[in-house]
């Protein structure tokens, strides 16, 4: 079996390691089919996360098949599934409330906790997800970064003709823009990469773009700051109407200037989400699995598994949205 394997940060390299061993009790073993490069990658890769465990495989976005399953598992054989990017302990008090994703105890795949990135791997049944053999699998890989904006997005109170900007058009801003104009909301899409920009126009044809530099004095009543660098957010503050709220939906471990006075006097609400639960993750699939809704903007390539330095490069460079890896092409 081969894998990807990070002895360090930027020491990423392809390995071989023994066979992934047969599925205990609830657990599965999963072919993989597809594996989505995630900003956590990058960010493991480039060791910017303070709590990254090295050595580790990285990768928590797959598709796969279901080639083996432990005794108290739900899955049969043939099953596709998706994978959560998280452990949840299922017992502490967020848990309890069905809010998994912020459970005191979680472990991440690829970050504290050896990742997904293989030929084949063997996980918790709880942690995979079901979904329809009918479903393309171009659709499906997108399942789990798109539950992350379904989540965010119920966050505040977006309907048709709700104004809303988002910052940042990579893959999560993209991702975003397609639900806000599958919602019906006057969108505003700003980014500093004009074929980003471009491409988030595809979704819509009302949809204005623009530099955020040449934002002036538009404010609107949503923002979704979805970029995760300082300036973003720091902005992402100013284009909030009073009464309005920002959604942070972008990473950085950047320490931020923070209006409070503008933001205690506009009543601006400030909302921190991260990854989602499984109702989240169900109404993912049941969008994707709508044929008006439109993600096809949202991918860039899709790369050999044998080609990952090419696609960890290209995925670097931040002028692509989704990159796939293709485990198929490895076989």
């Amino acid at each position: 079996m081969y894998e990807l394997y990070l002895e360090k940060p930027g020491d990423l390299k392809m390995r071989e390691s023994a066979p992934a061993p047969a599925p205990k009790d609830n657990e599965v073993k999963v072919k993989v089919i597809y594996g989505g490069i995630c900003g956590s990658d990058l960010r493991v890769l480039r060791g910017s996360i303070p709590y990254a465990n090295y050595p580790c495989r990285p990768g928590h976005e797959i598709l796969g098949t279901v080639v083996e399953a432990g005794k108290k598992s739900p899955y049969k054989v043939g099953t596709k599934v998706v994978s959560f990017p998280n452990t949840y302990c299922g017992e502490c008090e967020f848990c309890l409330q069905g809010r998994t994703n912020i459970c005191m105890n979680k472990k991440s795949f690829g970050v504290t906790v050896n990742g997904l990135f293989a030929q084949e791997i063997i996980i918790d049944s709880e942690f995979v997800v079901p979904i329809p053999s009918d479903l393309a699998e171009e659709k499906a890989i997108l399942i789990e970064p798109f539950a992350v904006n379904v989540h965010a997005l119920k966050r505040a109170n977006i309907t048709k003709g709700t104004s809303v900007a988002v910052i940042g058009c990579g893959t999560e801003g993209l991702l975003a823009i397609a639900l806000l104009s599958h919602l019906g909301a006057d969108l505003t899409v700003l980014d500093i990469i004009s074929a980003k920009m471009e491409k988030a126009k595809s979704f819509g044809k009302n949809i204005k773009a623009m530099h955020p530099a040449d934002v002036k004095d538009q404010v609107f009543d949503v923002v979704v700051e979805a970029a995760g660098v300082k300036a973003s957010v720091e902005q992402a503050f100013q284009l909030v109407k009073p009464g309005g709220a920002m959604i942070s939906l972008g990473i950085t471990g950047d320490e931020i200037s923070y209006p409070a006075l503008r933001i205690t006097r506009s009543e601006i609400t400030i909302y921190g989400t991260i990854i989602y639960t499984k109702k989240d993750f169900a109404d993912a699939l049941a969008l994707l699995q709508d044929p008006t809704f439109n993600v096809a903007p949202v991918f860039s390539k899709i790369v050999p598994f044998t080609k990952y330095q090419e696609a960890f490069a290209d995925a670097l460079t931040g002028n692509f949205a989704k990159i796939v890896l293709d485990f198929k092409e490895a076989s």
